[in-house]
């Protein structure tokens, strides 16, 4: 049964009303609980309004800070003041009109002052309403209080990306583990993670690990690689077409050699054989001679050995049934983002052939990959994820980018993160909490401050966007197996 906590206040809209609760309950009525308005009284209900509390406030007039007050007075030598003017408040934030038949509809019906507001039980599971008309599946994490309300996703909008973001601690591995990962599942997806540093993920999925180095990267990856350890080449063109040249069939090189300081000898022969050969202006051909001396000093044959893989991404995809973590460790960043480049190549010309691929990408420390202002390879990598991004929303490919914050140093590259239309979000890192285009700017038209996500505790997590059947964010938390 339904239990009234309250009524509307005055200043309420289609879009917004304030709740004031009725006497002692703001000793037990928490922020985040959802609620039920009857809009127009129990007798004349116009329609049934589901909402979420948000933006507490209590009010004493007798307590005034600004003004002199004799009850301020009187507690300053110890007393206790009146509490008989006191109002306890809460902001509902409003969900949608609750329809039997369509679940729940925008509301565009004025929400009336004095109109009861009750509070929703456990037996009244309000996920359903919202799920109704849906495609949806239904996830292991539930809202924040209430074990038995499993949140819905909209299935339909798995492949428009998702982001999650959270400061160190916050428990994005485990959500991603716990939740995500089982829900992809679950959806029909194949599951493909990139675990950076090789301890989020790789313990947890024995026997399903693949190491990077045993991957192949393809050749235009290979020459971003190099280009990026050799400093771009000094900009000397034909130095860069040099080697441009000499990985032509790089694969096929690598599979027969497999000694790095002799596939260097081979490539640096190679390198100044087309040099000596093809730059017919002696002064042209000494000055390239003259930087690939300095690209020996900078590239080594230790560079090498971590772009001999031979394992072939596309028959490594194809054997892809269920899940798969790329082990990244003991490789150097540039390396790691030579095959994530040959990886995302090759997605983004199955995708362009028009096939659908039925894969979840997760991208932990997604900074790396697209940061805020990318230089090098890292700019090559961000281009690449608008691209297959933009792609995969029609071919069933489904990013999920992980990092610490949104903007800035800790941030993803604004041009990814438009793409990106399902966001989780966690505790936030204080460079989050202000200023254009962080956390709070995204989550305050909602009613949630950047003081409530600098005190999230760690596995509850605000979820926005597309995937989520409720327009307002709702705050998710989960029990790890």
């Amino acid at each position: 049964m339904l239990k009234l906590i309250g009524r509307v206040a005055d200043g309420s809209t289609e879009t917004s009303a304030r709740l004031i609760l009725l006497k002692d309950l703001e000793r037990s009525l928490t922020a985040e609980e959802l609620v039920l308005i009857k809009n127009g009284g129990e007798q004349n209900t116009t329609n049934e309004i589901l909402g979420v509390l948000r933006e507490g406030l209590g009010k004493n007039e007798f307590l005034s800070i600004s003004s002199y007050k004799p009850d301020v007075a009187y507690m300053k030598y110890g007393g206790e003041p009146s509490s008989a003017r006191e109002i306890y408040s809460f902001s509902i934030r409003p969900i949608g009109a609750v329809s039997g038949d369509s679940g729940v509809e925008p509301n565009r019906s004025i929400i009336q002052p004095r109109s009861p507001v009750y509070l929703l039980e456990d037996a009244d599971n309000p996920m359903e309403w919202l799920a109704k008309g849906k495609d949806c599946v239904w996830t292991d994490a539930y809202l924040d209080g209430h074990e038995s309300w499993k949140i819905p996703v909209d299935k339909t909008y798995i492949p428009y990306h998702i982001a999650i973001y959270g400061s160190t601690g916050s428990g994005k591995s485990w959500f991603t583990r716990f939740i995500l990962v089982p829900l992809l599942r679950k959806a029909g997806y194949r599951v493909l993670i990139l675990d950076w540093s090789g301890t989020d993920y790789v313990p947890y999925y024995g026997g399903k690990i693949t190491t990077i180095s045993d991957i192949a990267l393809d050749e235009e990856s290979v020459m971003s690689y190099l280009k990026d350890k050799a400093k771009n080449f000094s900009k000397n063109m034909n130095l860069e077409n040099a080697f441009d040249e000499a990985i032509i069939g790089w694969e096929s090189t690598v599979s027969k050699i497999r000694d790095e300081e002799k596939l260097y000898y081979e490539l640096m022969n190679r390198v100044k054989e087309y040099i000596e050969g093809n730059v017919e202006r002696k002064d042209h051909q000494n000055s390239a001679l003259r930087e690939l001396s300095r690209v020996k000093r900078k590239l080594k044959p230790s560079d090498l050995k971590q772009i001999m893989g031979t394992k072939d991404i596309e028959e490594m995809i194809g054997k892809l049934e269920d899940l798969m973590v790329i082990d990244m460790s003991g490789v150097t960043s540039e390396a790691k983002l030579g095959i994530f480049l040959s990886l995302a190549r090759y997605l983004y010309d199955v995708m362009e052939r028009g096939t659908e691929v039925n894969l979840a990408l997760i991208i932990d420390e997604a900074p790396q990959y697209a940061p805020w202002e990318p230089k090098g390879i890292q700019s090559d990598t961000t281009e690449m994820i608008k691209n297959i991004a933009a792609l995969g929303r029609k071919r069933k490919l489904c990013l999920v980018l992980i990092a610490q914050g949104i903007k800035g140093e800790i941030g993803i590259n604004a041009s990814v993160r438009r793409n990106l239309n399902t966001q989780f979000f966690g505790r936030i890192h204080p460079l989050d909490a202000g200023g254009e285009g962080g956390a709070s700017e995204w989550l305050s038209p909602y009613g949630i401050t950047a003081d409530t996500l600098l005190q999230l505790k760690p596995g509850k997590f605000y979820f926005a966007g597309a995937m989520n059947p409720s327009p307002i964010p709702l705050l998710i938390t989960y029990k790890p197996g």
